[in-house]
């Protein structure tokens, strides 16, 4: 049985779709979509219940919600009794994978090391403009923008507190 404690938050459930009890999921991730076999849970009267995902019950709506249809969930009626939960996941599910959710504030103070120059520095601000997240890095003395993609951003260790990044000679010369 899955304690409260061993869940973490992927989202929330911000209102019913249709009169079928599809619900609207709010997130910043595709963890839904990437899990989508197994169950997420909602707290209900303060203990994690678990809920499955209907086949063909997974629908992205925009960058940043889903319409989801969990099994036995058949009436307007009982998604309502959802609405404003939050959507937990199995923590030690996404351990094993290495895709814990986090916060973009998560990332200020950690280092980096640049891998191609083996510079290291320090993550000052993460932010968020319309969707393209920018690390504001204090390295090679200066401070720099790095838009966070897979050509930049090697890995994240969370435990060590690190970024690997990869800053090409373009973005360099921009400071």
């Amino acid at each position: 049985m899955v304690k409260k404690e061993d869940c973490v938050k992927i989202g929330e459930i911000g209102k019913t779709h249709n009169l079928q009890g599809a619900l609207v999921v709010y997130t910043d991730n595709d963890l839904l979509e990437q899990y989508m076999d197994e169950p997420v849970f909602i707290l209900l009267e303060g203990a994690p219940v678990p809920f499955y995902i209907a086949e063909d019950g997974l629908t992205e709506r925009n960058h940043s919600s889903y319409i989801v249809k969990f099994d036995f969930v058949d009436s307007k009626e009982q998604a309502d009794r959802l609405v404003g939960h939050d959507l937990l996941m199995d923590k030690y599910l996404l351990e094993e994978e290495n895709e814990l959710p986090f916060e973009l504030s998560d990332l200020i103070g950690y280092s980096v090391l640049d891998e191609s120059t083996g510079e290291t520095g320090v993550v000052e601000q993460a932010d968020n403009y319309s969707g393209n997240v920018v690390l504001t890095i204090k390295i090679f003395s200066k401070e720099i923008l790095l838009p966070v993609s897979n050509e930049y951003v090697l890995g994240i260790s969370h435990e060590e507190k690190k970024l690997h990044v990869n800053i090409s000679e373009e973005i360099k010369e921009l400071y």
